[in-house]
């Protein structure tokens, strides 16, 4: 009798390699939501997993609908060099980039839910400190749960209390907060002076009001949080370029460059 229990040891210790045990790659699909319905960062993950690949596609607070980040390849991780991935990973990480940041998320589960630290690093020289924040998600059981909450771009990285969100195109007109119309500074050392009427804005930016070294004009159409937009230099300054702008408004205070071309110097506006 005493040999029985070594070997319903060995049993149990087979099915639960087996059946991934408690740490295996299946663990981790599923639709997830933050347990905090009042976060103003993560609200919600999708992941897919096929053998020991996975796919995360997160959303992120913003207004009036969340902000859709996109999917990415996740990378999965075991306990040891020797482990089997499939039966044995504890740790999935993503990672989301824009033009202005980078969002790197180290998901591990705790239970039956999901415990997410989400790391952020700005790479637009704004002088925005890298950061930290921790969620917890447990699994989404509405109905539909796998649906998309907003149409939007990717953008995780600046959501910040006062923030509209990280980016996106929401199909309608412009959300009626939005205001734009004042004087702006950028961090290409330019004074830009916006005007909003409507879905239309339009700018006049210099370097120096006396004896710019560039000035430029610039009319845009608004989407959403999104601004796209045509530039080009006047004559005032020496410079002569021109091209397009692609610009996520994350707040009535702060403007940011998705994508830019011709040469334009700035990224961050605020006033």
């Amino acid at each position: 009798m005493r040999l029985l229990y070594p070997c319903l040891a060995a049993v149990l210790l087979l099915l639960l390699t087996a059946t991934g045990g408690l740490a295996s790659m299946a663990q981790f699909a599923g639709s997830w939501t933050n347990v905090d319905t009042n976060t103003a960062g993560i609200t919600k993950l999708d992941i897919s997993v096929t053998g020991t690949n996975a796919k995360v596609h997160a959303w992120g607070k913003c207004h009036p609908t969340d902000c859709d980040w996109g999917t990415v390849q996740a990378q999965a991780f075991a306990p040891s060099v020797s482990s089997n991935v499939l039966s044995g990973a504890d740790t999935l990480i993503a990672i989301f980039v824009t033009s202005f940041s980078q969002t790197t998320l180290v998901i591990k589960p705790s239970g039956n839910r999901l415990k997410v630290d989400s790391y952020d690093r700005f790479l637009d020289n704004s002088g925005r400190s890298n950061y930290l924040a921790s969620y917890t998600f447990q699994k989404a059981v509405a109905p539909g749960a796998g649906t998309t909450p907003g149409g939007a771009t990717p953008g995780p990285g600046n959501i910040g209390t006062g923030d509209f969100g990280p980016s996106g195109t929401i199909p309608g007109s412009t959300p009626a907060q939005i205001d734009l119309t004042g004087v702006w500074n950028c961090d290409d050392g330019g004074i830009y002076y916006l005007r909003q009427l409507g879905t239309t804005v339009w700018w006049y930016g210099e370097r120096n009001p006396n004896t710019p070294s560039w000035s430029n004009v610039m009319r845009g159409t608004i989407s959403g949080y999104m601004i796209n937009a045509e530039w080009s230099d006047v004559p005032k300054g020496s410079v002569m370029s021109n091209g397009n702008l692609v610009l996520q408004i994350a707040s009535n205070k702060k403007l940011v460059a998705v994508s830019k071309t011709g040469g334009f110097g700035g990224s961050v506006w605020t006033r």
